[in-house]
């Protein structure tokens, strides 16, 4: 079942992105900081939405949405963000239940011209999932300053 994070999903979508971080980037995310982090996007979803799946009543997966609007389309580009399954529940079509549900609101909200992500360089496994969803890989590169 793929449903809407609330509150109490909280410390399994810190749990969760902190395991992100780590397979996919080797980094080590501070506790605290990505809780916070994860409160405050379930408490204000005009910055974005967490989805999470579930099955028997344990969240097994999750991806998060924010917005992105363009001038250009004059309309919403909803950037899919913070991707984890659980490794148990890998490969069972989780990811692509989340993926579809993001797809449909896609689809049915006039507002909405697209949906972008991102996806590290090397990870082959992820770039080839999303494109056996119908993404295609865009010709733009990121960049971005982090303040320190």
């Amino acid at each position: 079942m793929i449903r809407q994070a609330n509150l109490t999903d909280l410390e399994t979508i810190a749990k969760f992105n902190i395991q992100l971080a780590q397979e996919t980037e080797d980094k080590v995310l501070d506790k605290q900081t990505i809780t916070n982090g994860v409160k405050y996007l379930l408490e204000n979803p005009q910055y974005g939405v967490y989805y999470v799946a579930v099955e028997n009543e344990q969240v097994v997966g999750q991806v998060m949405y924010t917005f992105e609007w363009s001038d250009w389309r004059n309309g919403l580009f909803l950037w899919i963000q913070s991707v984890y399954v659980d490794k148990e529940y890998r490969n069972k079509g989780v990811f692509k239940s989340l993926y579809n549900t993001i797809k449909n609101i896609c689809d049915t909200d006039d507002n909405i011209v697209g949906i972008r992500l991102y996806a590290e360089q090397e990870n082959d496994v992820a770039q080839q999932a999303y494109k056996n969803l119908g993404m295609n890989k865009c010709h733009y590169d990121m960049f971005e300053y982090e303040k320190k």
